[in-house]
């Protein structure tokens, strides 16, 4: 006999999703759980989202054009010198160093947590410009790829 105070449905996947909705106080599962589990199947398989997005990824018009897509992920990048390793608002730097990976690739480049800097880059080069509103004093730059980071200490007068 199927007794149930309300009727609900959830609709999951997984040993744990199955273990959660037996045991739910919603429903008693005393008999014929079998049927429930056959309307909730054909419930979420006719279930729509209406506002759902799209993919924002570039589109390939074959698998053979996908595999020559550009990747961004490798080694971390290695700062090999910062030229001058010191100065003050709106000064010009220049990044030396190895696996920046292409320009796209490249996420951010800041003088100190919280102040991001533009940058340009060349492929063993990277140009900024020290952000105005910084910390004084000695910050950590720090370059961010796809593959990780890498910093090195700079002066901001």
């Amino acid at each position: 006999m199927n007794t149930a105070r309300s009727f609900s449905i959830t609709v999951a996947s997984g040993v744990l999703a199955t273990i959660l909705v037996a045991m739910s106080p919603d429903a008693i599962w005393a008999a014929e759980p079998g049927k429930q589990e056959t309307k909730a199947k054909k419930q979420s398989q006719t279930q729509t989202v209406p506002n759902a997005k799209k993919s924002a990824g570039p589109k390939f018009a074959s698998a053979e054009t996908a595999g020559k897509a550009q990747s961004c992920y490798g080694e971390a990048p290695k700062l090999d010198k910062l030229t001058p390793d010191e100065g003050k608002a709106g000064d010009k730097v220049t990044i030396t160093g190895t696996s920046f990976g292409a320009a796209a690739c490249l996420r951010s480049v800041s003088f100190g947590p919280g102040h991001p800097a533009q940058f340009q880059q060349t492929n063993d080069s990277i140009t900024t410009t020290v952000p105005s509103g910084g910390k004084k004093g000695l910050v950590l730059l720090t370059v961010t790829t796809a593959s990780g980071e890498n910093s090195k200490p700079f002066l901001v007068k």
